[in-house]
């Protein structure tokens, strides 16, 4: 018997057909798939709820916004910033049952707040059993930290800040320049980077972007990283990357030491008088991390007595807690001020409030929401391991 064939038209019709009832079911099905629920609990500005509504992807995720409440039936909540347990009601956090994840939108999540959350959340936080509520954190703010740490080694390398006085009292002496007949002060030092070596300390979303512009800058790069192997690896653009373990052998090579890690139990204290002595003396050491990495009258005494040629410091050993505070509240237990080899910044690398930083806040928040409504919860980025402390 032979069997019939079907005639090239017929076919074409016939594939037509499955592929449009394909498509009918494929649409049925994404019509039917519940969207993540999230609720982002503070009043949104309108300019920023627009870049926030535009940058989430509302096919899979149902986005709701204000400070008067929260949806019973919401998985993710994005709070509003490092002020939230006065702006978000932490009583009824409690009663979310549905909540699987919390978003905190700034880098560090300080240990009272991690304290406040167990409170409430017992057990449920962290856990990745049933119930349990990831948090998260929000990295939108690693370039305008990474131009922060530039910022200082340059400010620092040259001596900018004494030179900039001198100059607006109309004194030309820092610039070294002969005069006939005149004695003529030394230049103010400056250290200049092209051919030397930077050690960046921490090369995630901050460190990386360091790194980078240290090469473009002209010198060699060396870097630590927790996931580096010994022996050094390649981390690309020419870095050499080292694990924690190698820092005392890096650190003799180090004309400029870039400290960009979270802080830890692991990394608190890691920069002490001892690691310090083995910088050469023209060395410049910049932080854009957490204060207490680098041992607080270690470096103090290091600059005070001439065994580093700077610093450039954002971040501090003693932080204000009150408005009233903030008018007048020593950074350091020692006088750093006084120190003419010291650029001091009061940890404005974060950006907080700068309008470019809360728009690019809203965008990364948009992002992350529609991953987490695209691939998953358990997938959405930025998750905070609380045996690492970050």
């Amino acid at each position: 018997m032979k069997t019939a064939r079907m005639a090239p038209a017929g076919l074409a019709a016939t594939v037509a057909a499955a592929a449009a009832v394909a498509a009918y079911t494929w649409r049925r099905r994404q019509h039917a798939r519940r969207r993540l629920r999230a609720h982002c609990w503070w009043d949104v500005p309108p300019g920023l709820l627009a870049v926030l509504e535009t940058s989430v992807d509302v096919s899979t995720v149902e986005l709701t916004v204000g400070a008067s409440g929260c949806p019973s039936d919401v998985e993710v909540c994005v709070f509003p910033n490092a002020a939230w347990e006065a702006r978000v009601d932490v009583d009824g956090l409690a009663s979310l049952a549905s909540l699987v994840a919390i978003v905190v939108p700034y880098a560090g999540i300080m240990p009272k707040h991690l304290d406040r959350l167990r409170a409430i959340l017992g057990g449920r936080l962290g856990s990745t059993g049933e119930g349990g509520v990831a948090l998260h954190n929000l990295h939108h703010n690693g370039p305008i930290t990474a131009e922060m740490a530039i910022a200082l080694l340059l400010a620092a390398a040259k001596r900018l800040i004494p030179a900039d006085r001198r100059i607006r009292q109309h004194d030309w002496r820092p610039r070294g320049l002969p005069f006939a007949g005149a004695q003529v002060d030394p230049p103010e030092p400056m250290v200049m980077l092209d051919g030397r070596t930077a050690l960046v300390l921490g090369l995630g979303g901050v460190g990386s972007r360091v790194a980078a512009v240290c090469a473009a800058l002209g010198m060699a790069v060396l870097a630590t990283k927790r996931s580096a192997r010994l022996g050094g690896e390649g981390g690309g653009s020419g870095i050499e990357v080292h694990p924690p373990g190698a820092l005392r052998e890096l650190l003799p090579r180090a004309d400029a030491l870039l400290v960009c890690l979270p802080g830890t139990e692991e990394t608190r204290g890691l920069i002490g008088a001892e690691e310090l002595a083995l910088l050469p003396r023209h060395a410049v050491v910049v932080n854009v991390g957490r204060g207490a990495v680098i041992d607080e009258h270690a470096l103090y005494a290091a600059l005070r007595e001439g065994r580093l040629h700077g610093a450039g410091l954002d971040v501090w050993w003693s932080y204000p807690a009150t408005y009233e505070e903030a008018l007048c509240k020593p950074p350091s237990a020692f006088p750093y001020g006084e120190l003419d080899r010291v650029v001091l910044s009061p940890h404005r690398g974060g950006g907080i409030g700068v309008a470019d930083l809360e728009l690019a806040r809203m965008r990364r928040i948009g992002e992350m929401l529609s991953a987490a409504g695209r691939d998953g919860v358990e997938r959405m980025p930025h998750r905070w391991d609380f045996g690492l402390g970050y």
